[in-house]
């Protein structure tokens, strides 16, 4: 009579859970005998955000996130600062003004501000057009004449500027940017290569755009037959004045334009600023150079310039995956949070922020604040916890729509084009993460009824082709999805 009354009171439960989730037990099977997981590690969880689990595959596998680890970031980010933070980057000036002659230095104080002259946001403006406010503001002061030297102070920052545990070939590369506490134009600059029509001849520099003056650049670039696109990488050490070009571009008839990263950002600007004071019939008898003064207190504040607001630059990180913009942040944490502004203490203080929510952090073992370096390790069960709990934060909202949505072609993030024609369109906010042989997804969807499901899948090693990986992704958030659904399924726009 007992095992009568136990077994029918664990059908009931059995029953109820699966009522709540119809559907779920067909969740997992997206995972079976998919040809692109062969031989992979894989994890995958989800949960109903407040509520109970839906899949649970592997969930503390210890797993390479790629950029998935910007969440962390840009989470820690708008529980530390506040989404309406601003970077305050400051121009000024010692000894007087006598006549129309500054007798004495310029200072340019960087704050960290990512986005300072950023050619890409629609929202702040462009580094010639940055320098023509600030040169305004030199010629409303007086100041046609400069006996010193402008100086370049990114001390907010310490220690390595580049992502830590970067591969060698990214060194150099746009997407592996400096993060530096003097950052300009997303520290990054063009560089033009002449037409090559003979396979292996070599290719010469045109230009760069913007002008270089204070970086020496070798190019070993040659001309490929065989390609289609460019294949070069940049290198140089860091805050050098010299950077090497080594690959390959396309035999073509046109030049052939690639990105690269500054090596000293802050010297750039310095020296670039110094130009356009020139430029403007601004004499300037020193030089550009990189200097902290001990202290501001004997010198006399010229500009403050203000960045827009964190919550902004958090959502161009995450929708663009924009892997500066999230390398800044971790450093960002620390120098604003009483920390040394290094990357290292960036990281802790993300850890701490993950321990606040309550969330065990032995397997969130990380470098970086983008997810660039291969040796990051998280776990998909810290993710979904994390993104469970932030939505209870009073940035909640502001960290959910910073995410990309599928299927919207409005969005300009990297789901935009992904689940389309599905139940997950315009209704899942994913981040996607991608380095070699890693894929991975985490973020936020809606069953059928309206519940918000929180999920995360990694995928490391993988010998099948990159596409059915991301068929697989999108077949899981896909089910997500459907729970509950008992009909075709049709795209549907969700409020948010």
């Amino acid at each position: 009579m007992r095992f009568a009354i136990v077994l029918l009171s664990f059908t009931v439960l059995f029953a109820h859970a699966f009522a709540e989730c119809e559907g779920c037990g067909e969740i997992s099977s997206v995972f079976d005998e998919r040809p692109a997981l062969k031989d992979a590690q894989f994890s995958a969880y989800a949960k109903y955000v407040g509520g109970e689990d839906i899949v649970s595959i592997n969930p503390t596998m210890r797993l390479a996130p790629a950029s998935v680890l910007k969440l962390f970031t840009t989470a820690a980010a708008l529980d530390l600062l506040g989404p309406d933070f601003t970077f305050e980057t400051k121009v000024y000036y010692d000894g007087e003004i006598k006549g129309k002659k500054l007798l004495g230095d310029v200072y340019i104080k960087g704050a960290g501000d990512p986005t300072l002259g950023s050619p890409r946001l629609a929202f702040v403006p462009d580094l010639p057009v940055l320098m023509e406010s600030w040169v305004g503001q030199f010629k409303e002061a007086g100041i046609n004449k400069i006996q010193g030297n402008i100086y370049a102070d990114n001390s907010i920052f310490s220690g390595v500027m580049l992502p830590w545990r970067t591969s060698y070939q990214n060194i150099g590369n746009y997407y592996a940017a400096p993060s530096d506490g003097l950052s300009v134009r997303d520290n990054s600059y063009e560089i033009y290569f002449a037409p090559v029509s003979e396979d292996g001849a070599p290719a010469e520099i045109l230009k760069t755009e913007p002008e270089m003056s204070n970086l020496s650049l070798q190019s070993r670039v040659k001309g490929s037959a065989s390609l289609r696109s460019e294949d070069t990488f940049v290198n140089f050490v860091p805050a050098s004045s010299e950077a090497r070009i080594l690959g390959a571009i396309p035999l073509s008839k046109n030049p052939v334009k690639i990105s690269a990263a500054m090596p000293s950002p802050a010297a750039f600007m310095a020296d670039y600023f110094r130009r356009s004071l020139e430029k403007n019939d601004i004499q300037v008898k020193g030089t550009a150079l990189l200097k902290a003064p001990e202290s501001y207190d004997d010198k006399k504040l010229l500009i403050s310039y203000f960045s827009p607001p964190l919550k902004d630059i958090v959502s161009y990180t995450n929708k663009r995956s924009f892997n500066l913009y999230a390398d800044t942040l971790i450093r960002v944490i620390s120098a604003y949070k009483e920390g040394s502004g290094s990357s290292g203490e960036g990281v802790r203080k993300v850890k701490e922020f993950l321990e606040s929510l309550g969330i065990d952090t032995a397997n969130f073992d990380v470098f970086d604040g983008s997810g660039l370096a291969r040796d990051n390790i998280v776990d998909c069960k810290i993710t979904v916890e994390m993104l469970e709990k932030v939505l209870d934060k009073p940035y909640g909202e502001v960290f959910l729509n910073s995410l990309p949505v599928a299927g919207d072609p409005d969005d300009n993030g990297t789901m935009s084009r992904r689940l389309r024609y599905s139940t997950a369109a315009f209704e899942a906010f994913v981040k996607t993460g991608s380095l070699d042989r890693v894929r991975a997804v985490a973020g936020y969807t809606k069953d059928h009824n309206g519940r918000r499901i929180a999920f995360c899948s990694i995928v490391n090693n993988y010998s099948g082709r990159m596409r059915g990986v991301d068929e697989v992704h999108d077949d899981f958030i896909g089910k997500l999805s459907d729970i509950g659904l008992n009909k075709k399924p049709q795209a549907r726009r969700a409020g948010k």
